[in-house]
């Protein structure tokens, strides 16, 4: 039996298939004689459209993106329906100012072209002659699956079709099999039993009535929805998926150019917290909202095992939910594994700093919270178990471990009122320095959501969003159980207050990359730090022993009561007044956030957070430029300090007037020592800032010059590999040509030769974190590369870490054959400085967000 599988459009370019690799694996096993094809349609089609009309990765993610209006399913309905104009007037009008109106012309240009990719698309599949043909159809795929089902079966009726996937779940998928009878079988809930029984019954011939959750034709062709299972499987029946084809795929795509790779992997199913208290708005999980979660070694075997055997380091895990014991098993062994991951989790937003800080130690780099909104009175509407204080720690605890939170602000909630919005939007500017929302939304119903299933919740009259109806040629009873999203009257603020809540939201967007609020703990006092445009004073010490524990104290969310209590018994007699009116200067410098009749403080501690920041400029990512001037100039500690010569100078703040604070200054550490080993030191002892004793010369020189060149670029490299800023000088002489190298380097406060200081200029106006880094995996390196503008992504292969280890510090010339040093200068991976051959990529520790 051959039996492809199809991943359509709108399919995210960075991701394989979850539900194919995983039918793949369950299909090779089952039926070791059969072939099982994955062909990633979305990949094909961004190839295919890019040749014709033109696709930017943007326009694709707006389209993959664009689910709730309904742009990218009718994108795919004329197709569907055999008819380039399908609709086109009705859905302009439908979505005027929802859609841009660059995105709706282009949106008329794929419209139109859609039947032809389709055709294309089907002539290839058919090509193989498979006996089934099986489509996995979420969110935004449904219109381009039944259009790709549609032409198949007409052309080849032999052939078998099979839809499954979250948008098959319940009602929906026994919907889409009565609707479309080109469709032979519909999935329904978890595929993996159900598809191989399916497949067991077409090679024997016998009758599917008994597969739970199926959806047959019998001889007359009427459509019979078997019932669901009753209970989902288990954790020890989920299989490890096989991505063979989407990597083979990807690496020959345009997609290879436009985004890295990722994994996709899932360590449970279901959502604890939904157990006990389902989210009101909240679709996800369909017909199994039971957690269960696989043992933590498996896990961590299975990731470890796919990492090495595709040579990817990033990994988007689906979970909808961290399983928390996770934290004393998973956690601990990923952190030990010597694998630079990334990896991306979604958790609950009560974790504390402490948490957090382990899941970046195990390659936890980005995490979605749920956080949802920032007042506590809403929170409790949409029954999310946190409060407003905990979600503002949350962010600022992300932001003290390097951590990128996604999330969005949701609104429309029933019995919401605008002093839940207005209280909270008062106090933004005090956040501005912390994630803020990716966008402002409306809540939409969503099937299987308790606002859907229960209308005394608020959300009464519901009707399948508008877009179907246009999209889809079906009465409206079938479009009602075919819907994932619904109609209603709308609930909460008004559109006027909505507008409010988005322009602050952009305003937050706009401030982030370009201020900051931080902390320094040097035990006898606290020292902030500010440069959030909103205020206007840079430092602050906190030396007060009541002050300080009082700041100490509101890490944690709690009352004035609450505060004042706790002052009293850890021996602190202070009048009650007196902490009102410290909590009210503070609240007026921006340090403080107030809901709920709670307080919590929003200084996260110092760890260069700013530099981790990107705007878009030009098509590319770079630093907010005013954010180099407070690391590159002569620093009053460096005039106050005598350095020797050999030794780093190092302080706590990046910024040039917290630096001349008392107690910030760390010292000196000795310049001889391997740097890689020094500066992850220093970074762990809080050091955010160095300074070199002496300018870097790349000039012909000898041996010792040569070495002390190195070292200092070695300095240099680990430092910004850290989010550690540097003074230093740098003269490249004749090779200031080559600059670029190093542009992936701190900048330089000067820049001797030809021209420097307009190369200077350039540099720094370029430069960003992760600019030319590497990673290892257990027995591979991968670096990525932008210094020349278009990303570059080289996987290193069986790798020898002696060798690398040696370069990383400087390796002398004769320890290398002739064609590996050649290799790596071609490359751009290695530097001869004179008779040391220099490793050029920084070893990348922490990942930036980019707005």
């Amino acid at each position: 039996m051959h039996i492809t599988l199809v991943n359509m459009p709108w399919a995210s370019i960075d991701f394989p298939s979850l539900a194919l690799g995983l039918l793949k694996r369950r299909v090779a096993d089952e039926f070791p004689d059969s072939r099982v094809d994955v062909v990633n349609a979305n990949l094909d089609y961004l190839d295919w459209i890019t040749a014709r009309a033109g696709l930017t990765r943007e326009e694709y993610n707006f389209c993959w993106d664009s689910y709730f209006t309904g742009y990218s399913e009718w994108i795919f309905s004329s197709a569907l329906y055999d008819d380039p104009q399908w609709r086109n007037a009705e859905f302009a009008d439908l979505v005027a100012g929802s859609v841009p109106g660059d995105m709706l012309n282009k949106g008329q240009q794929l419209h139109a072209l859609a039947p032809e990719y389709i055709a294309s698309l089907v002539d290839r599949i058919l090509a193989e002659r498979p006996d089934v043909v099986g489509f996995s159809t979420t969110f935004a795929q449904n219109s381009a699956v039944l259009a790709a089902a549609r032409l198949l079966k007409k052309t080849a009726p032999e052939v078998c079709v099979v839809l499954g996937g979250g948008n098959c779940d319940g009602p929906q998928g026994a919907a889409l099999h009565r609707g479309f009878p080109f469709v032979d079988y519909v999935n329904r809930g978890e595929g993996e039993v159900s598809f191989t029984r399916l497949l067991a019954c077409l090679r024997d011939g016998s009758d599917p009535g008994d597969i739970p959750g199926l959806c047959w034709r019998d001889a007359e062709g009427a459509s019979h929805a078997n019932a669901m299972s009753a209970a989902p499987l288990p954790a020890s029946a989920l299989v490890t998926p096989d991505y063979t084809d989407y990597f083979e795929q990807h690496a020959a795509s345009r997609a290879r150019a436009m985004a890295e790779p990722h994994l996709v992997l899932e360590s449970s199913r279901g959502c604890w917290w939904g157990q006990k208290h389902h989210c009101t708005f909240c679709g996800l999980n369909g017909s199994f909202m039971e957690f269960r979660s696989k043992s933590p070694d498996h896990f961590v075997d299975e990731l470890l095992a796919m990492t090495e055997r595709h040579q990817v380091l990033n990994v988007a895990v689906a979970d909808n939910i961290l399983d928390m014991t996770y934290l004393r098993s998973v956690v601990p062994r990923l952190a030990e594994a010597e694998c630079d991951l990334r990896i991306s989790y979604e958790i609950k937003s009560n974790m504390r700093r402490e948490q957090l800080g382990s899941l970046v130690a195990a390659g936890i780099h980005y995490v979605q919270p749920g956080i949802e909104s920032l007042s506590g009175r809403v929170l409790k509407i949409m029954d999310k178990g946190v409060t407003g204080c905990q979600n503002v720690r949350m962010l600022r605890d992300a932001e003290s471990v390097s951590l990128g939170v996604v999330w969005n602000y949701l609104f429309g909630f029933p019995a919401e009122t605008e002093e839940d919005y207005d209280s909270v939007i008062d106090q933004f500017p005090a956040i501005h320095h912390l994630a803020p929302p990716n966008g402002v939304t409306r809540i939409a119903i969503e099937r299987f959501s308790p606002y859907f299933n229960r209308p005394e919740l608020g959300f009464g009259d519901l009707r399948p969003a508008a877009h179907y109806a246009v999209i889809y040629d079906l009465p409206e009873s079938e479009l009602r159980d075919m819907a994932y999203v619904f109609d209603a009257a709308h609930q909460g603020i008004s559109t006027a207050h909505a507008e409010r809540l988005e322009k602050a939201v952009e305003t937050w967007c706009h401030e982030f990359p370009r201020g900051r609020l931080t902390q320094v703990d040097l035990t006898e006092s606290i020292v902030l730090t500010n440069t959030r445009p909103g205020y206007a004073w840079r430092t602050l010490n906190i030396e007060e022993p009541w002050e300080m524990a009082a700041f100490r104290l509101l890490e944690q969310p709690c009352t004035d009561d609450v505060l004042a209590k706790k002052l009293r018994e850890d021996g602190h007699d202070i009048a009650a007044e007196d902490v009102s009116a410290l909590l009210t200067h503070w609240r007026t410098l921006g340090l403080l956030f107030d809901d709920g009749g709670q307080t919590v403080h929003v200084v996260p501690y110092a760890a260069n957070q700013d530099l981790m920041r990107w705007v878009t400029r030009e098509g590319r990512p770079a630093l907010v430029p005013a954010l180099l001037d407070d690391a590159n100039s002569r620093t009053p500690g460096a005039s106050a300090t005598t350095a020797t010569g050999t030794a780093l100078q190092c302080w706590r703040e990046r910024d040039e007037v917290a630096r001349a604070r008392d107690g910030m200054y760390l010292g000196e550490v000795r310049y001889e020592d391997s740097a890689v080993e020094t500066v992850s030191d220093l970074f762990a002892r809080g050091a955010r800032h160095v300074a070199l004793p002496e300018p870097v010369v790349l000039a012909p020189g000898d041996l010792d010059s040569d070495r002390r060149a190195v070292r200092a670029l070695t300095h240099v490299r680990e430092s910004t590999g850290h989010g550690i800023s540097v003074d230093w000088d740098l003269d490249l002489g004749a090779e200031i040509g080559q600059w670029r190298l190093f542009s992936h380097l701190f900048p330089p406060r000067s820049l001797a030769g030809p021209d420097g200081d307009a190369v200077l200029d350039q540099w720094r106006a370029t430069f960003h974190m992760n600019k030319c880094g590497y990673r290892r995996g257990r027995s591979f390196v991968e670096v990525t590369d932008l210094r020349h503008g278009a990303q570059r992504r080289v996987v290193m292969r069986k790798v020898h870490k002696g060798k690398l280890a040696s370069l990383l510090d400087g390796a002398a010339v004769s320890d290398f054959r002739q064609r590996e040093i050649e290799a790596f200068v071609k490359a751009g991976l290695v530097h001869r400085v004179g008779s040391v051959l220099w490793w050029l990529p920084s070893r990348i520790s922490r990942w930036p967000v980019v707005r």
